[in-house]
């Protein structure tokens, strides 16, 4: 599962934002213009419906890590920095995790938990809110998305396809670390 983002260890991360509600998300790599051209959502929110209706332009690193439908917090030294409660704790987190390092990422079976490792001292750790959502989503280069879901399964497909449309496969415990000096 891991074997195509052991390129994005050692990469700093920036601009850490928070997103809608207690959306996060991380850039690695190097920035390029993300384009999404609007079209007609069918949400029965009107709100909705004109967001897709606009054109978005962001910029984006080549890896785009978006922490989606799940509890998660960061960690430092032992003391919780931030997590998903409030926009201020959330903001926190955002400036904790800015210009650290990934190191590591670890999926743990027991409990659908995913710990993100970073190199000074930072420790972001998902972990789901109900049974089947997505707990996370990393875009990678090649318009492909790495995905893993409450119910401990990944799926590794193309950006443009749905969730629905993705395959998704058993979660083994799984650990990706970068060792020092590599």
């Amino acid at each position: 599962m891991f074997h195509a983002t052991t390129d994005l260890l050692g990469l700093p991360c920036w601009g850490v934002r928070r997103g809608y509600s207690s959306f996060l998300t991380l850039e690695f790599g190097n920035p390029s213009l993300f384009i999404r051209e609007p079209f007609a959502a069918t949400s029965e929110s009107a709100r909705v419906r004109r967001a897709f209706a606009r054109r978005m332009v962001v910029v984006r690193g080549a890896w785009h890590l978006w922490v989606y439908c799940c509890d998660w917090r960061v960690e430092s030294s032992g003391k919780t920095i931030g997590d998903s409660s409030t926009p201020r704790r959330i903001d926190r987190a955002a400036r904790e995790l800015d210009g650290q390092k990934l190191l590591g990422i670890t999926l743990r079976p027991k409990g659908a938990r995913t710990r993100f490792i970073f190199d000074l001292g930072a420790v972001l750790e998902t972990r789901p809110y109900d049974r089947r959502s997505e707990q996370w989503m990393l875009y990678a280069p090649g318009n492909k998305v790495l995905s893993f879901r409450a119910d401990r399964r990944y799926s590794f497909d193309p950006a443009t396809q749905t969730e629905s449309e993705h395959t998704w496969r058993e979660q083994p415990g799984t650990s990706l670390t970068k060792r020092p000096g590599t």
